[in-house]
């Protein structure tokens, strides 16, 4: 009889060693299959990792949370390692490290945390962690943007309005950490939040798909997508001739269509174009002649040192220059420094900013841009040979887009070139590596959404409430 008990006891350790691999196969599964295009499982992918963090000791967690960051790292982010440089190679791994000691501290805490929460209202502890996280992660260099989960939902109006990326990503969070504790308690208050939660993002979806948001000043744009070679250096040592010459001929082609704007890429001339000054005339002059403001992505030098910058040249001979605030920390060949100020760009009464590639995934550049009065956004990029890693970066602008109920213009050199609307959703694309020109409509609007004028107060607001009632709940 006693033979019998051990060996139920050995077969009932063993299966529940097996149920916890599993679930943490699950969640990584799930993860992975989010970069290859199916975002609408963030809703579901943490789940198990989030039973498991209830469940087990934070000794365990520890073990669990690493296995999880480093092989969802690996795939997440296997573009990054396929563009076969050195540099890139080192990146890759600084990411996988980052992003590993990101859900260990997330998980080590929810598990060590959560064990004195003995109500329901502990289902608030993940994304009450999640975002305190992000937020002590936005003070470092790392740029750790990638964790602000909004990007797989971006168009959730009018959510976003008023709670930004953080609170989308507070509420994903959440809506996970509802589904995992119902299942460890088997709550029916937690059966009506996770109702109520649901019910908040179904209204948040048919709001944006049967709402518009059209004025009466509407202007055409055009978008050159060159397609260019990913060589830098080639760029740099056929800027004046091949490159220069192509862009020109597609600025003549699309203003066949009386574009108001015609917007270059990010780097489309690789040269500070203040040192050439036949160039400089000669754009000068095609957007005298054509009568459009031209957006032209190009580099300042300054000693050994650039700034990524945009030249818009208007159709009255002059031109401005916005210079990136927040490029790249990391950049590979050349040695990139911050510009001074979000400056934005009039012309005719038009106002616009201007976001350089990395400054798309920045909440506050296009949100300073907005609250200077900018009537649509004018986004340059560069994206080279990422693979699904161009689809997962395109999320950021869709995002910045929503956040600010702003028109987002999209050009990049070999995709994903798209204008985007006030709601986050791509109403114009054309194919990625293909030499193409996107021209399409936008409406300019002057509107300012709760958070474009508040930022994040509403989402650290509840933050404070959520850590008050469940430690308040506790005492009693």
């Amino acid at each position: 009889m006693r033979a019998s008990k051990e060996k139920l006891k050995l077969f009932w350790d063993f299966s529940k060693s097996n149920l916890e691999i599993f679930l943490l196969l699950l969640s990584i599964i799930m993860s992975i299959l989010i970069s290859y295009g199916l975002y609408f499982l963030i809703w579901f992918a943490f789940v198990p990792l989030l039973y498991l963090t209830y469940t087990k000791n934070y000794k365990r967690i520890i073990i669990y949370s690493a296995i999880y960051g480093i092989i969802t790292s690996i795939a997440f982010f296997s573009w990054v390692y396929e563009l076969k440089t050195a540099f890139y190679r080192l990146i890759y791994v600084s990411i996988i490290l980052v992003f590993t000691l990101y859900f260990i501290f997330f998980m080590v805490a929810v598990s060590s945390i959560s064990k004195k929460i003995k109500s329901n209202y502990a289902v608030l502890l993940p994304p009450v962690i999640w975002i305190l996280l992000l937020l002590i992660y936005s003070l470092l260099p790392i740029q750790i943007y990638w964790m602000d989960f909004a990007i797989f939902q971006p168009s959730l109006i009018p959510l976003v309005w008023y709670f930004g990326s953080y609170g989308i990503t507070f509420l994903i969070i959440l809506f996970n950490s509802v589904i995992a504790c119902y299942f460890i308690k088997k709550n029916n208050k937690l059966v009506f939040l996770l109702l109520f939660l649901a019910s908040l993002i179904i209204f948040s979806i048919l709001y944006t798909n049967y709402s518009d948001f059209l004025y009466d000043n509407k202007i055409k744009v055009a978008l050159l997508q060159g397609n260019f070679p990913y060589s830098f250096e080639w760029r740099q040592n056929h800027t004046f001739d091949i490159v220069l010459g192509t862009y020109l001929n597609m600025t003549l082609e699309a203003s066949k269509e009386k574009p108001d704007l015609v917007i270059w890429p990010e780097y489309s001339l690789p040269q500070d174009l203040r040192k050439n000054e036949n160039a400089l005339k000669t754009l000068q002059k095609t957007s005298v002649d054509l009568n459009e403001v031209l957006i032209i992505g190009s580099l300042k030098y300054e000693g050994d040192t650039n700034t990524d910058t945009a030249f818009v040249f208007k159709p009255d001979g002059t031109f401005d220059t916005y210079d990136s605030v927040s490029p790249f920390f990391l950049a590979d060949k050349i040695k990139v420094i911050k510009g001074n100020q979000t400056n934005i760009i009039q012309y005719n009464n038009k106002k616009f900013g201007v976001v350089i590639c990395n400054e798309e995934n920045m909440q506050w550049v296009v949100r300073s841009h907005s609250n200077q009065g900018s009537q649509f956004i004018v986004s340059m990029s560069n994206n080279q040979y990422l693979g699904r890693g161009m689809h997962i970066i395109a999320q950021f602008a869709k995002l910045r887009a929503a956040e600010n109920a702003k028109y987002v213009v999209r050009a990049t050199n070999d995709g994903l070139t798209q204008i985007i609307n006030p709601f986050g959703k791509v109403i114009y694309s054309i194919e990625p590596k293909k030499q193409n020109i996107l021209i399409g409509d936008i409406y300019l609007n002057n509107y300012k959404t709760f958070y474009t004028r508040y930022g994040n107060f509403l989402v650290y607001l509840i933050i404070i409430f959520s850590i008050t009632i469940m430690f308040k709940k506790e005492g009693k």
